[in-house]
């Protein structure tokens, strides 16, 4: 029923058989929900609104918590994949980079090795601009975390444990190393 026609019912039941409300009748006018909320002179309309909209509010919170937290994983989904992506190329073009070191041993014009220096710099310059640092080995102390071992040598000039020489540099990409540094370690006994 709409709330005229039970406007209107209500007034007939007044002439009837006498509303009991008072000469101030209001049950049934401001009843929005349709029931017949003038038998018990409440109307329970905004209670049952009041419950639906806290519903809702409920389930549009739980949404928008669900969606945040969608996009944030995807956010760290997509920087993850990104990292691995830059690691898998700083892994591939760390070999070349090696091949410096063994090309500059062979060059004797200056002008040429400042060149390869200029070049190398330039790499390393970008490796770092990439959060990839080289691992210092050389003079100090050996780190099975940073280090792996291909030979020991007897030198009685140096402190047990201390990196003599390096055979292949190491390499750390945000903290953590991508490829061990190999060393030749001191040892006295």
């Amino acid at each position: 029923m709409t709330k005229k026609k039970k406007h209107e019912n209500l007034e007939e039941v007044e002439k009837e058989e006498g509303c009991e409300c008072g000469e101030n009748c209001e049950c049934g006018e401001n009843c929005e929900c349709g029931d017949d909320c003038h038998e018990d002179h409440e109307c329970h309309c905004h209670d049952k609104q009041s419950d639906l909209a806290a519903e809702y509010l409920a389930v549009a919170q739980r949404l928008q918590a669900d969606f945040e937290n969608y996009r944030k994983r995807v956010a760290e989904q997509l920087d993850r994949e990104r990292q691995e992506g830059v690691k898998s190329v700083i892994e591939v073009f760390l070999p070349s980079l090696d091949t410096f070191k063994e090309a500059k041993k062979g060059i004797t014009d200056e002008s040429i090795l400042a060149g390869i220096n200029m070049i190398e710099g330039k790499i390393l310059e970008a490796l770092k601009n990439l959060h990839c640092e080289k691992i210092e080995s050389v003079g100090a102390k050996f780190d099975p975390n940073l280090h792996n071992v291909i030979a020991l040598l007897n030198n009685p000039n140096e402190e047990d444990d201390t990196i003599l020489e390096e055979y292949q540099s190491g390499w750390m990409l945000n903290g953590k190393v991508i490829r061990y540094a190999k060393v030749i370690v001191n040892k006295k006994s």
